[in-house]
């Protein structure tokens, strides 16, 4: 029970990290400026790579989890001002949790990991709004959860055999084609005035993050299905956002937004290698958000 409990705060915390400090915090106090971001990028690609190999003496996941917290905690104390060098170094921190979180996970852990999926967007939805300059005490206070969460689960040992045999990399193929989506649609809509969805339906896109949630869960079907679905709601998303609909759009994205995330961490949380699932969030994770980032920002989709 202690276990459950800290991995949901591990997660659930270490996410809303990333969503109000690495993704909407330092991204907009930096302008979404792709050329003085790199340094964090650059360092999420090593940091998630070095995740994934053993550290001498230090193989558990969960002690290389408390060295990446531990720095992670020194460098919000900087938030937002951070130097080239202090942006790999956040970037290291959040990369090397990136593959190691889920790692945690058993594939049958559903229950935990939508508890923390439900905190992470609850959280990051409600404060949103609140002036990205202005977080450092989310940043210290999230991280802080995180690594007492960390602390707890320092004895704790991941069932290998608990997981599947590994995944051919086409199945990740998908997963990538969505996060993709999602960050070009998130950082479009935050830069459209008119359709500041977080500010007038706050409320509502929480609501729809956990219905989302919740349907990924009780809603059984098979992949090639679960890729559909999440298709058609992407394209009815986007085709809301070109038509300026914020409130259909505050019901029907967040639901897109949770039920993918629920697929993409089941399916990362199968992958037997720790090796190969750091190797796959570079691309499922840095690589697909950075490039529809930069779509955004050239606004070549829209």
């Amino acid at each position: 029970m202690i276990y459950s409990l800290a991995l949901v705060l591990l997660l659930g915390f270490e996410l809303s990290f990333y969503l109000l400090i690495v993704q909407t915090g330092v991204a907009e106090h930096y302008n979404s400026d792709m050329i003085t971001l790199f340094p964090m990028f650059a360092g999420g690609v090593a940091g998630t790579i070095l995740g994934g190999f053993s550290w001498g003496r230090i193989s558990n996941p969960v002690h290389k989890i408390i060295i990446a917290l531990l720095l992670q905690l020194l460098l919000s104390f900087f938030y937002p001002d951070y130097n080239a060098f202090t942006l790999v170094l956040l970037g290291l921190s959040v990369g090397v949790m990136a593959p190691l979180g889920i790692y945690l996970f058993k594939a049958k852990q559903q229950k935990e990991l939508l508890a923390a999926l439900a905190i992470a967007y609850t959280i990051g939805t409600y404060f949103f709004t609140y002036d990205p300059d202005h977080r450092i005490y989310m940043a210290v206070g999230f991280t802080s959860i995180a690594l007492l969460s960390a602390f707890m689960l320092r004895d704790y040992v991941v069932e290998t055999d608990a997981k599947e045999v590994s995944h051919p990399y086409l199945q990740y193929l998908p997963l990538m084609l969505w996060i993709f989506l999602d960050s070009n649609l998130f950082e479009t809509l935050s830069r459209h005035a008119d359709m500041d969805i977080w500010s007038h339906y706050t409320f509502t896109i929480i609501a729809f993050h956990l219905l989302g949630l919740i349907g990924a869960y009780c809603i059984k079907m098979s992949t090639i299905k679960k890729h559909i679905f999440i298709a058609s709601i992407f394209a009815l998303s986007y085709t809301l956002s070109y038509l300026e609909e914020p409130l259909l759009l505050a019901i029907i994205y967040p639901f897109a937004i949770s039920y993918y995330n629920v697929v993409v961490f089941t399916t990362l949380s199968k992958e037997a290698r720790i090796s190969k699932l750091a190797f796959m969030m570079i691309f499922v994770g840095w690589m697909a958000s950075g490039l529809g980032l930069a779509v955004a920002l050239s606004g070549a989709l829209h």
